[in-house]
């Protein structure tokens, strides 16, 4: 050990703390509206679907329906609403029409298993928006994002919206010890 490092010796708690048991439409769940209904929006753009093609969405059997598989959580996207499920987590849906978040067809409250299929959907949001960001460099997909404006006319940002949502999650989790 080199001299002047410090170890940390204190106590690891046993367990995770509890995830916030907010109201539907809390803040937890109006910043993750606003995430999936930026991707809802961006995706659902025709331009946008040659992308998400080449990123490995195919289409469903659905008409105008494209799907993928991530990490074992399959996603459909469709002009009406963006459907995510993970085995044992359950089934995560935002609803254009009424900008509606859902899960399991209840209005969104963050719960241990819920909250492991949002981290899969921020997951895959951020991955996605690093490809295009590669393939089509920073200002291209910056530029990209203000041709997609929210429903309520505010414009997306995906990559930092997710960002912003993963610091919120991880902030209600205490540091890993070593």
């Amino acid at each position: 050990m080199r001299s002047g490092t410090r170890v940390h010796t204190g106590r690891v708690p046993a367990a995770l703390p509890p995830f916030p048991t907010e109201a539907p439409g809390g803040e937890f769940g109006e910043r993750l509206r606003g995430v999936l209904e930026g991707a809802h929006a961006l995706w659902s753009a025709p331009d946008e679907r040659r992308r998400m093609r080449a990123f490995g969405f195919r289409p469903a059997v659905e008409p105008g329906v494209l799907k993928r598989e991530w990490h074992g959580m399959g996603i459909r996207v469709s002009e009406l609403a963006l459907r995510t499920a993970l085995p044992g987590a359950g089934e995560l849906v935002y609803r254009a029409a009424d900008r509606a978040v859902l899960l399991d067809g209840e209005p969104f409250r963050p719960t241990e298993p819920g909250m492991e299929l949002v981290r899969q959907v921020l997951d895959l949001i951020g991955s996605y928006e690093r490809w295009v960001e590669a393939r089509e460099g920073r200002q291209g997909r910056i530029e990209r994002g203000h041709s997609s404006v929210t429903p309520v006319g505010r414009n997306v940002n995906p990559l930092a919206e997710t960002r912003r949502l993963q610091r919120l999650i991880q902030m209600q989790r205490p540091p890993r010890g070593r």
